[in-house]
């Protein structure tokens, strides 16, 4: 029928985008990408819950550190979150740059800094699943069901975020990855969490 016409050819339509913005990712000098629950940087491991000179191992050593112990990296679209002991328990990705005049939340830029964000044609995989700063989240998530992979949740009502936690054996939610609602795009940022933290 012309209806089952029109549904494939929209399904192609999305699927050959997806396949050049894959394409687009693996050209990239910079590629980040979570495969379930674990974070990868240009092919390499990143885990939470490790020192400093972990990450300079695998980011490299250009960032700042601010008042807050946020570690701020200034080559990278990344921030990191320093505990107690010294140890990262959340990396954020950031997908969008917000200019500090644009800013509402100022409080928000003094705690986090400004990382600079991926680049306009750069993407993040999530399970092979393309998202940039412009992704649409009920369209990703289509994309994600479609490739038999868990969707991502709404964690809190009332707040612009979507959320997926991993549960540990002791049914603890151990990993959690946030994708944050902007105020001028529709993606703001990506917050990869131990558990430990809690995103606003």
């Amino acid at each position: 029928s012309l209806l089952t016409q029109c549904n494939g050819q929209e399904k192609k339509g999305k699927s050959i985008n997806m396949q050049s913005q894959i394409e687009q990712f693996n050209k990239q000098k910079n590629r980040l990408e979570f495969k379930e629950e674990k974070l990868f940087y240009n092919d390499k491991h990143v885990k939470l819950d490790q020192s400093m000179a972990y990450y300079e191992a695998v980011f490299g050593k250009d960032y700042s550190v601010n008042i807050n112990d946020i570690v701020v990296y200034n080559n990278l679209p990344i921030s990191m979150n320093k505990g107690i002991d010294d140890q990262v328990d959340n990396i954020r990705i950031q997908l969008y740059y917000y200019d500090q005049k644009m800013l509402m939340h100022k409080s928000d830029n003094e705690t986090w800094g400004f990382p600079p964000k991926i680049l306009d044609n750069e993407y993040i995989l999530i399970d092979v699943v393309p998202l940039n700063k412009d992704t649409d989240i009920n369209v990703f998530n289509d994309m994600l069901i479609n490739s038999n992979k868990q969707s991502f949740k709404q964690k809190f009502k009332g707040v612009d975020a979507v959320s997926r936690q991993y549960l540990n054996e002791n049914d603890m939610f151990s990993i959690t990855i946030s994708i944050s609602k902007g105020e001028l795009t529709p993606l703001d940022y990506i917050l990869y969490s131990d558990g430990s933290t809690t995103s606003e």
